[in-house]
């Protein structure tokens, strides 16, 4: 019965992916996360079917990656002696090709975790920076109401000038990726980027939190992230939110009063 559940959910998965369905794949991915060994055992008897031999078509072309990354998820072992079979077997050149993509993961280990056991991976160029990351991830993950509860992981990767982000959510999977600057900077401007740091990592969350199953940059979606933001700020900095709103109260008393007249 429990193989027959977790199979049922591997095809629940695939199916959600051919459908673009978040909540399907969402809800899948979950249980079969939570399912452990027995889902490795479906993983794995799914792996070896001999249809990864054929020519991947439409969706199917993301299946192959998408089981091997819930593998890692699952058991990272038997996530590389699955990478090495593959790859010393027959399988369609494209196959192939996300295979050795995701082969480097063989030696991806978390930096650290925060939270409930929630790891936390650091990009090769970031690696000298892993103390900064580590204080400041933690310190975040400790603001009181943050909810961390069922995202998967967190990525940190370096900015470089053509990543037009800060932070992404990934609502298929629940994971959070942030970019981290390179640059040595201090005073002012690198506290500034600090904070505009937490308020990303507060953001995405805010996604995972709000349950936005929408992707792209839904202005509806983004706001109710932002909301979540300021709250988590105000959590973490309460003196500094504080002295904020003395001191642009003086402000929001003058647009009250213009929104008024005009009204009237």
């Amino acid at each position: 019965m429990v193989a027959n559940d977790r199979n049922q959910q591997i095809n629940n998965l695939l199916r959600g992916l051919s459908s673009h369905h978040v909540e399907t794949v969402r809800d899948a991915w979950r249980d079969l996360l939570k399912g452990g060994s027995a889902s490795v055992v479906a993983v794995q008897r799914k792996l070896t079917s001999s249809f990864w031999k054929e020519q991947p078509q439409g969706p199917a072309a993301q299946y192959l990656g998408v089981l091997l990354v819930l593998l890692d998820e699952l058991d990272r072992d038997a996530f590389a002696e699955e990478i090495n079979r593959l790859l010393a077997g027959e399988i369609h050149p494209l196959h192939r090709r996300t295979v050795d993509l995701l082969a480097r993961r063989r030696g991806d280990k978390p930096a650290f975790s925060i939270g409930n056991n929630l790891p936390v991976y650091i990009a090769p160029d970031l690696e000298s920076q892993a103390g900064v990351l580590l204080g400041n991830i933690d310190k975040w993950s400790r603001t009181p109401h943050l909810v961390l509860d069922g995202i998967v992981r967190i990525d940190i990767i370096a900015d470089h000038p053509e990543i037009d982000y800060r932070g992404l959510y990934d609502l298929y999977y629940s994971g959070i990726t942030l970019t981290w600057p390179t640059d040595n900077l201090r005073g002012l401007s690198l506290w500034l980027r600090r904070i505009r740091a937490e308020f990303t990592f507060y953001h995405e969350v805010g996604h995972h939190v709000c349950g936005h199953t929408e992707g792209g940059s839904v202005p509806d979606q983004e706001e109710e992230a932002d909301k979540y933001a300021r709250m988590m700020i105000r959590q973490a900095h309460p003196v500094l939110s504080g002295a904020v709103r003395t001191l642009t109260l003086p402000i929001t008393i003058t647009r009250a009063m213009f929104r008024r007249r005009k009204i009237a």
